[in-house]
């Protein structure tokens, strides 16, 4: 009686097994979600689906498009007077020009920075006066898109960031920072 059982419970689980299986059929009869399955395929470095003409993304943040246009248009947000600006700003705002900024123009702007020697144009001095009469604006533009040399640091610093360096490079420019 017990190899009866044992025979028909294994006979039985054979047939459901080979039931199962089926040749020739690669597609299921009713999809749940089709795209699962059948999706298209795009090659490496490809964009799905090309934007709209004359569209902006979300999170797009737009500067003007030459340094001239920026300083005419872009305003700093902290102001234009450095004794408005909170002490703690201008800490941040000294550390990110050390950070950043000091290893060409160096520590005083002066365009004396540890790497000045090793480029075939020295940095340029911020404390001149042509860079004196420049509006906020325009340092913004520089330190977001580069020039010549200098690379964009948009990648690393924040927009309030950028306002940040350069309200200490204004405070350098007065001899007050």
């Amino acid at each position: 009686m017990k190899n009866i059982t044992r025979a028909a419970v294994i006979s039985s689980l054979v047939v459901l097994g080979l039931g199962a299986c089926r040749s020739g059929h690669n597609k299921t009869k009713l999809q749940y979600m089709p795209d699962m399955a059948d999706n298209p395929t795009t090659k490496a470095q490809e964009s799905f689906i090309d934007p709209p003409a004359h569209s902006v993304a979300i999170n797009a943040i737009l500067y003007p498009a030459t340094p001239e246009l920026a300083e005419a248009e872009l305003k700093n947000p902290f102001g234009e007077d450095i004794a408005q600006i909170s002490a703690p700003m201008k800490e941040r705002g000294k550390h990110l020009f050390d950070t950043y900024c000091a290893v060409c123009h160096g520590f005083d702007a002066k365009g004396k920075g540890p790497m000045g020697d090793a480029y075939p144009i020295a940095a340029p001095d911020l404390t001149r006066d042509d860079l004196k009469a420049k509006k906020d604006g325009y340092f913004f533009y520089r330190i977001s898109k580069g020039a010549n040399l200098m690379p964009s640091y948009a990648y690393a610093t924040s927009p309030y960031e950028r306002w940040w360096i350069i309200t200490h490079i204004r405070g350098l420019q007065q001899g007050s920072a």
